[in-house]
């Protein structure tokens, strides 16, 4: 069944599945130019995610964004890893939005995955910054709807309680040492060789908005880093002295990491201050 709401992430999915197209002598004009019904006829290959997103809109969850990895070789496209982020209309508090994320490739080179994540809204730019913890995995072959909308279950039982962590972080207040501290541990992860690293550890502290100015609490200092680290963008200087700007995260795979990283460093700074 394809429900109507849907439609944007079909679209999706044809552009992401449209080099395969040809394989089945399929041109692009035809009666079946509708991506709803190429995917209904069965023409690509994506019914596993289809049915994955069927499962969990069943289940409660909305999809709102869809994304996915560049293909470095021509064969690769349309193969490439891709994820779907999903919320619940409970899960808006305030400025910040839990979700759940699935990760997924037709090439069947990873499994399955289901990510918790929180989302900050920032309305100076209308961008979303992600923070993802508790993860399921499952795999394609003897693949069981029944556990796999388990898992999604407890993904979502876990990120109800995360608004409580986004209150106590916010609790928090940190001196600009500890903020020093925090952007230090950060910079020394992201950097086998700190002193090569292109910027000193005290330009994870960037500002971007006026707003966050105003705090110094662990959860907008963690947001502020964790920002810069995934955007990039920062000035800084190379190895040779040249100007150089710290490079946006674009693979899915190294965001994910970097996020949950951040977040576990995170826990372990609240950890010390409430010690």
């Amino acid at each position: 069944m394809v429900f109507p709401e849907l439609r944007p992430l079909f679209i999706f999915f044809f552009k992401l599945f449209r080099h395969r197209l040809s394989s089945f002598n399929f041109k692009v004009g035809s009666r079946c130019h509708d991506p709803i019904e190429i995917i209904r006829w069965g023409l690509l290959d994506a019914y596993s995610t289809i049915q994955a997103i069927n499962y969990l809109r069943d289940s409660g969850w909305i999809p709102v964004q869809a994304g996915q990895a560049s293909a470095n070789k021509e064969q690769r496209k349309g193969f490439q890893k891709h994820m779907i982020r999903f919320t619940r209309p409970d899960l808006v508090i305030d400025d910040n939005r839990m979700d759940l994320l699935l990760y997924n490739s037709h090439d069947r080179g990873c499994a399955f995955k289901l990510i918790g994540g929180v989302f900050r809204f920032v309305c100076a730019n209308g961008m979303v910054v992600g923070d993802k913890m508790a993860e399921y995995s499952h795999r394609h072959v003897g693949f069981s709807p029944e556990k796999f909308i388990s898992s999604a279950k407890a993904v979502g039982n876990h990120i109800e309680k995360i608004a409580h962590v986004v209150d106590d972080w916010k609790s928090i207040k940190l001196e600009k040492n500890e903020q020093g501290v925090f952007a230090s541990a950060v910079h020394d992860f992201l950097y086998e060789e700190s002193a090569k690293s292109p910027i000193m550890p005290e330009r994870l502290l960037t500002v971007r908005r006026f707003k966050d100015r105003e705090s110094s609490d662990l959860w907008t200092t963690f947001n502020t880093v964790q920002e810069n680290v995934i955007r990039g963008g920062l000035p800084g200087r190379n190895a040779k002295g040249r100007r150089v700007r710290t490079r946006a995260v674009r693979s899915l795979d190294k965001d994910r990491k970097l996020n949950q990283a951040l977040w576990t460093l995170t826990e372990k700074m609240a950890a010390l201050k409430t010690a």
